[in-house]
């Protein structure tokens, strides 16, 4: 079968301490019983990466087929990690957070387009960037234009370090330096390491560096703390000792 062959290679990986990413970042189904399935024999016992892609926008807007959970799975990703006490990555937020993140990434790259001679995001397009679900809630946009643009940049070879420039022009100087060192990062290399991720200071975390301690039965990760206390903090969760 399938997916047990999926499982038994997760299994394989583990065992010889190889990175292990789960597949989940693959559409098989549009059934929603079956992707749960699919995904709870690796969310529960845990793999390097559960989802070593975890689409961010609805299936419709996904160019690579969409990954087993998308957009519409954070609010029941985030219970199934409180309900199952498993880190699986995510963490809950608030919707007023939400839309100054995305309000802030959509004037970003406004800035960048006109910093780098792109065609035009509009006021009204930021706007709606903010609250859209995917893109068919945006305004229609030129898009023989837009692809003219792509092709010139990889004609003209232009880089991220244009990028960087337009954000800080711009006045997103926090942003840029965000970008900044993910371009230092594709040069050192070092995320190209086994089980490799970034995390908040730009230091990257590995099996080089981070090395895989378990020795069996309750050694390895325990969800716990500060991070425990993140997952069940969900917006809109009911309070039993509130209820009348």
């Amino acid at each position: 079968s399938g997916i047990r062959a999926v499982l038994a290679e997760n299994l394989i990986c583990s065992s010889l301490d190889l990175e292990c990413a789960s597949s989940n970042d693959q559409t098989f189904t549009h059934s929603d019983m079956r992707r749960t399935a699919r995904l709870l024999m690796q969310f529960l016992p845990g793999t390097d990466f559960i989802s070593s892609g975890y689409s961010a926008v609805p299936n419709y807007d996904n160019m690579f087929a969409g990954s087993n959970e998308d957009a519409e799975d954070f609010d029941d990703y985030n219970v199934i990690q409180r309900d199952l006490k498993v880190d699986g990555g995510l963490r809950p937020v608030r919707e007023e957070d939400v839309i100054a993140i995305r309000n802030k990434a959509a004037r970003a790259l406004q800035a960048v387009f006109a910093g780098m001679g792109l065609p035009p995001i509009t006021d009204e397009e930021v706007e709606a960037a903010t609250y859209a679900h995917g893109s068919k809630d945006m305004p229609e946009r030129n898009i023989v234009e837009d692809i003219k643009f792509a092709q010139e940049i990889i004609n003209k070879n232009r880089n991220g370090l244009e990028v960087v420039k337009a954000l800080a022009q711009g006045g997103f100087t926090d942003v840029a330096q965000d970008m900044l060192n993910i371009q230092k990062a594709k040069l050192t290399g070092d995320y190209l390491h086994t089980s490799a991720i970034i995390v908040g200071d730009g230091q990257v975390l590995s099996a080089v560096n981070d090395v895989n301690d378990y020795a069996g039965p309750a050694t390895g990760y325990r969800l716990q703390g500060e991070r425990w206390e993140e997952i069940k903090n969900i917006p809109g969760a009911l309070d039993p000792n509130e209820i009348d």
